[in-house]
């Protein structure tokens, strides 16, 4: 049994790169050797069949060859890759990876035959994104849908080889500030806002809610304990938690508590089904993108804090629990979700705890 070598050689007298493809053969001492094709009118998922047409003749012995070689990439995303993804996809993620898929992958690539796409090809349109200033977040979601499609389409016997195997995510233009709050930006944002708003700004800096689950929580939700988090509203669809780690119970500080009481208060009604964020109409929750938009925004730029958004209120709140809480996993899980999201992601290190570091460093080196 054997693979034999398939390589790019450069043909000096025609000027041209072939695939060129060496085996060992019963017979004869050193390998032997023929030239397939050209590489620019052959992939090398094509090269590589018909290397394994050769073997197979010569060793009677079934190799995985090309079911089709006439299947173009969008049939293939369309029938077979979305059919199995959106079983296990999240609404909201169903929406955000078609979108994704269709502008980047399929409409790019459509009509080109599966067989047909070299790595090549999907580098230089990764690196294309990458100077056309897409983020990397963007551009690392493109390339681990591409990975998954080409994977399914091997598995298929649909490519025999995947292009994405080398495949590298180039680097892209850097991300902006990421911006927290600082003691005395939150007391004047708080000073700013009404009961209501005020109390989702805490519950965003003082306790680390998405605003999807602000908005999903009922006031059977709400105990002495803190707040259950068991589901959330996205794009104004009552849904489970982003994952199973959102799932938890998140205890409240006094001074979240003050306000909630008093917020509570004000509440027309206070029955354990009823939204703790009702909208005009009781029955439906508030839309959080609204409320920012027409209430919180505006009174948090009257204040000189324009840059606020709910990912600043988040990390701000990943941040401070860690200047208090050394332990990892008890702030990720307060947070609900993995260690390393909480670490790569939210954590940032302060210029004050860096100078800390240096000093004691430099005590331990005297």
């Amino acid at each position: 049994m054997q693979r034999g070598s398939l390589k790019k050689f450069f043909d000096k007298r025609k000027r041209v790169w072939t695939w060129r493809f060496q085996w060992r053969e019963a017979g004869f001492k050193g390998p032997r050797t023929r030239d397939l094709g050209r590489c620019s009118d052959m992939s090398r998922a094509v090269a590589r069949s018909t290397a394994d047409d050769i073997l197979r003749q010569l060793q009677g012995v079934s190799y995985p060859t090309l079911r089709s070689s006439a299947i173009p990439l969008t049939r293939f995303v369309e029938d077979t890759y979305l059919d199995v993804k959106t079983r296990k996809w999240k609404a909201s993620t169903r929406g955000t990876s078609e979108q994704q898929i269709r502008d980047y992958i399929t409409i790019p690539f459509g009509e080109q035959m599966l067989h047909s796409i070299t790595r090549k090809d999907l580098q230089a349109h990764l690196d294309q994104m990458a100077k056309k200033g897409y983020s990397e977040s963007v551009v690392d979601h493109v390339h681990w849908h591409m990975t998954a499609i080409f994977r399914m389409a091997k598995s298929d016997g649909l490519v025999l080889v995947d292009p994405t195997e080398a495949l590298e995510t180039p680097r892209c233009k850097p991300h902006g500030k990421k911006e927290i709050l600082v003691l005395d930006q939150f007391i004047r944002a708080q000073m700013s806002l009404d009961i209501r708003e005020r109390l989702i700004l805490r519950l965003g800096v003082a306790a680390g809610l998405r605003p999807s689950e602000m908005m999903g929580l009922k006031i059977g939700d709400v105990s002495e304990k803190g707040l259950e988090i068991q589901r959330r509203i996205y794009r104004r669809v009552n849904d489970s938690t982003k994952s199973k780690r959102g799932e938890r119970q998140v205890p409240l500080d006094s001074g979240s508590q003050n306000i909630l009481r008093e917020y509570l208060a004000i509440l027309p009604d206070t029955s354990p089904d009823a939204w703790l964020f009702p909208s005009e109409n009781p029955k439906t929750p508030l839309d959080y993108s609204n409320v920012f938009r027409r209430r919180i925004r505006p009174a948090l730029e009257k204040v000189g804090l324009k840059f606020v958004n709910f990912l600043v209120m988040r990390r701000t709140f990943g941040n401070k629990l860690a200047e208090v809480e050394k332990d990892a996993k008890i702030r990720a899980e307060l947070m609900g979700h993995s260690v390393t999201v909480h670490q790569n992601e939210y954590r940032q290190a302060s210029l004050k705890s860096k100078q800390q570091a240096m000093k004691r460093l430099g005590k331990r080196l005297q």
